[in-house]
């Protein structure tokens, strides 16, 4: 079992659920989940998190469970296979770097499991990312969606061609770009390819006081992704037909709808259903059990988890690729020349 250490308690870290939750959207009820991983210790600054965490989740967990009141304090005391930030946007990078140190120590983690968004500015991304290679420490970053199983095992099925050659994915979802859509062009990657080459967007810059040294975080109105093999990449800053936080892959054979609230549907070129049965889909599971499972395979010599490294850079960079675009009304080539602009993504 690979011990987890989680930093922050707030609604992504533990309060999206509860031991009773049958599928938990959130890290801890994941954990429960995991046959792989064991929660050993949380920490938070807040006192009043704290207790809040010990009365909704201290009777699922062992006596045992470490409580601390900092980052630094956990990482100080305890042995950690796997570090969960969980912190609040702005404070991603500090934290981060806090762990990137202590896995820089013999026995200190040897996985982060970063929320999104990742950080404020790409050059806190550039940061982290080389001071993690530095010390050999993969970060994945929570774009949690990712893996509902039923979109995983589309994502294979589109791979062996179940749609023949893919042409466009349309993704549905708005809001800010950082914070909230991230998990659709995350879903547009997942179906188009990691290797995004340009983006154009328009969106809405909110009235919004912000920290010195930040710019508030616009939202999505409408994005175009360009991919090296000719695959457009559509996001509309709005719910469908279905509803959001899903994608249609449309192909020359036909094409698929995938989501994480949505049933999976696939169709031929004609525009009639495939029976589902035949695909294999499997039953449904807390992303964040997915999600931990890929670490700890990870952890056992399996392949990087998903949404690691290179995957999570590719959809933090069409991020503030649309931020960009919105600003200066221009389509923007990947990477990103500004890399110093600080947006306040405090999701």
């Amino acid at each position: 079992m690979y011990r987890v250490g989680v930093i922050g308690l707030g609604s992504i870290a533990a309060m999206y659920a509860n031991p009773q939750a049958p599928f938990p959207y959130c890290h801890v009820g994941g954990i429960r989940y995991s046959d792989q991983v064991e929660l050993v210790a949380v920490a938070d600054l807040s006192e009043q998190a704290r207790e809040r965490f010990r009365q909704t989740w201290g009777s699922a967990f062992p006596d045992s469970l470490k409580y601390y009141d900092s980052d630094q304090a956990m990482l100080a005391a305890e042995q950690l296979d796997i570090v969960a930030v969980c912190v609040r946007g702005p404070y991603h990078f500090p934290v981060t770097m806090n762990v990137i140190a202590a896995a820089g120590q013999a026995g200190g983690p040897r996985a982060i499991f970063l929320e999104k968004p990742a950080t404020c500015s790409l050059q806190e991304m550039d940061t982290i990312l080389a001071a993690a290679q530095a010390v050999g420490v993969p970060i994945t970053v929570s774009y949690s969606r990712h893996w509902a199983p039923h979109v995983l095992r589309l994502q294979e099925l589109v791979a062996e061609g179940l749609v023949g050659e893919v042409r466009q994915v349309v993704g549905y979802c708005g809001h800010a770009f950082l914070s909230f859509a991230s998990h659709t062009t995350d879903l547009i990657c997942q179906f188009a390819g990691y290797d995004p080459v340009a983006v154009y967007a328009r969106g809405r810059v909110p009235e919004q006081a912000v920290p010195d040294g930040y710019e508030p975080e616009p939202a999505l109105d409408s994005m175009i992704i360009e991919f090296p093999n000719g695959v457009i990449g559509t996001q509309i800053g709005a719910d469908a037909s279905f509803g959001g936080f899903y994608a249609e892959v449309l192909g020359t054979e036909g094409g698929a709808r995938a989501g994480i609230y949505i049933p999976p549907a696939v169709w031929d070129k004609k525009g009639n259903p495939i029976d589902l049965e035949k695909l294999n889909i499997p039953e449904n599971a807390s992303v964040f059990k997915v999600a931990y499972d890929q670490i700890a395979q990870y952890l056992d010599g399996g392949p990087l988890p998903h949404c690691t490294n290179a995957q999570f850079a590719a959809v933090h960079e069409v991020g503030f690729a649309g931020i960009e675009s919105v600003l200066t009304g221009q389509r923007i080539t990947l990477p990103n020349q500004n890399r110093t602009r600080k947006i306040y993504a405090n999701g």
